[in-house]
């Protein structure tokens, strides 16, 4: 039974494998979203649209919906489901353990395919993407 480990944020991602008889963790992927590191300064953000009350003269900016960050997210969790929906295609895994923060996760498993999120065992709401091999087992164990 193979198992994939996703540990990720907004910014990076990284993807494990499980050793299939002592459980090491083998690094197979790495994945970056350049746009989350961005200043908002360097995005060259304008000014927001203005609207004008029809009641009277007062004039307002008009808010987002989603801001830059929240889409740059969603898009890298978009892009990251369909890494691991290939996976499950081509039979690289058999399980999936996902770890991230949690508003990152959330957008992660929101973007998962109905059969990647059946693969799903075990989720973790912590930042790892700096954390070695050995600390991320340490992890995945103590939350079994």
């Amino acid at each position: 039974m193979k198992t994939w480990i996703l540990v990720a944020d907004s910014a990076r991602a990284r993807l494990f494998e499980t050793g299939a008889v002592d459980g090491v963790l083998q690094e197979i992927g790495g994945y970056a979203n350049p746009q989350a590191r961005t200043k908002p300064s360097d995005k060259g953000h304008e000014r927001k649209p203005r609207v004008q009350e029809s009641a009277n003269s007062a004039r307002h900016a008009i808010e987002p919906h989603t801001d830059a960050a929240d889409k740059s997210a969603q898009s890298f969790a978009h892009g990251l489901a369909e890494i691991l929906d290939h996976g499950r295609i081509e039979h690289d895994y058999t399980r999936l353990l996902l770890v991230a923060p949690p508003r990152f996760l959330g957008q992660l498993n929101t973007a998962l395919d109905a059969q990647v999120a059946k693969l799903v065992v075990q989720t973790v709401g912590k930042d790892l993407t700096r954390a070695s091999p050995a600390e991320i087992r340490q992890m995945l164990d103590a939350h079994d």
